[in-house]
């Protein structure tokens, strides 16, 4: 060459940080002699030679002496055409690397006069990454295929809990279509019993009035059911009040002196149960209201709580009391009447003593068949 042109020393500024910086090995030789004139940081970690040390040398004294190589950059600074190069390197010269470069010419006055090169992977290097992404691809496939079963066993889980959501929504409407037509049945044979108790000869109204009392009770139940949210249970205070509406309702007169006041703890019952337990509580009201205020004043507490593994029911009235001798024979005198059936039915045991006021109390411990808040 006549006149041997200069390369500048650097890259601008912007242009030098990012050669600087790049992950990629990069080098810019000038002339026919290949004479190496800028290296970058990733260049000097690759042959493990600071940059300032291989700033000066030929570049093909870098590498094993190989015809390929010089041809190359003999042929980019001749054509100024970019030129890309793959070659195995021998292992036992200097760096045991397989060199990949592109190569491209760095233009003065339109002519080349020098390559820029980048070394862009090795051996080692591309055989990592080569395993590493097949090892990345394999183990994406893999989560694709565990994120794509998942997804399929979650859809059909929430199609399958949408489902049962929906039979239990259709068995509560059902159940509490079917307790509203109960209802309805028996609310139309305690009228039928009611309309018989007008033409009745008076002896039997009472038997009549009893009869009419113990339906209204279990219609109580279903209607009570019928508007329950639930379905399964039945709020034990909410039936005990809805009893006690309706007998006040049956049994006492608009200016009555007596009244029948619920004093429950928030308990679920099941529905099997609940019907014997209603006519339980009917059954020992009514008698409450019967025998034990003749000047038709009074109270009636209706009460229910848990107690350990039972619960306790309690009818207890202020009225007149019971005497000592009747006390004693109430587990006899009640041995065949409805109260005693009720109580078997339930599994439970009955007790009788006289109330704070005294009045009588009426105590029965029941198995806990209710199911917890």
């Amino acid at each position: 060459m006549a006149a041997k042109p200069t390369l500048a020393p650097r890259p601008p500024d912007l242009l030098s940080h990012c050669l600087e910086n790049a992950p990629l090995a990069m080098a810019m030789v000038e002339g026919t002699s290949h004479i190496v004139r800028y290296v970058n940081l990733a260049f000097g970690r690759l042959l493990g030679t600071p940059p300032e040390r291989l700033v000066g040398m030929q570049f093909c004294e870098m590498l094993p002496k190989r015809d390929e190589c010089v041809t190359l950059l003999d042929r980019v600074l001749r054509t100024a055409t970019p030129e890309s190069h793959k070659e195995r390197g021998d292992h036992s010269k200097l760096h045991p690397a397989f060199w990949s470069f592109t190569m491209w010419p760095v233009l003065a006055d339109e002519r080349p006069v020098g390559v820029m090169i980048q070394v862009t992977e090795t051996t080692q290097f591309h055989e990592t990454t080569l395993a590493m992404n097949e090892a990345l691809i394999l183990g994406s496939l893999r989560q694709h295929e565990l994120t794509a079963v998942a997804d399929s066993s979650n859809i059909e889980l929430q199609t399958e809990i949408g489902n049962r959501k929906q039979r239990e929504r259709d068995a509560l409407i059902l159940t509490n279509e079917v307790s509203h037509r109960v209802k309805n049945n028996l609310q139309i044979i305690a009228s039928l019993v009611a309309y018989e108790i007008k033409s009745t000869a008076p002896p039997c109204v009472e038997g009549y009035n009893s009869m009419a009392a113990r339906i209204r009770a279990i219609a109580d139940l279903y209607d009570l059911i019928s508007q329950s949210s639930r379905g399964q249970t039945v709020a034990v205070d909410a039936y005990l009040r809805e009893i006690s509406r309706t007998m006040s309702a049956s049994l006492f007169g608009e200016n009555s002196g007596l009244e029948i006041v619920v004093n429950a703890e928030p308990l679920d019952i099941d529905p099997d149960h609940a019907v014997p337990f209603g006519l339980l509580v009917n059954e020992l009201a009514t008698n409450a209201i019967k025998h034990a205020f003749p000047d038709r004043i009074g109270r009636v507490v209706l009460g229910v709580k848990r107690i350990g593994h039972e619960i306790e029911l309690t009818v207890s009235d202020n009225g007149v009391g019971m005497k000592d001798k009747e006390l004693a024979t109430i587990p006899e005198k009640h041995g065949a009447d409805y109260v005693a059936i009720f109580v078997r039915q339930l599994g439970g045991i009955i007790s009788v003593s006289r109330s704070e006021e005294g009045g009588t109390i009426v105590r029965v411990r029941l198995p806990l068949f209710v199911v917890p808040e």
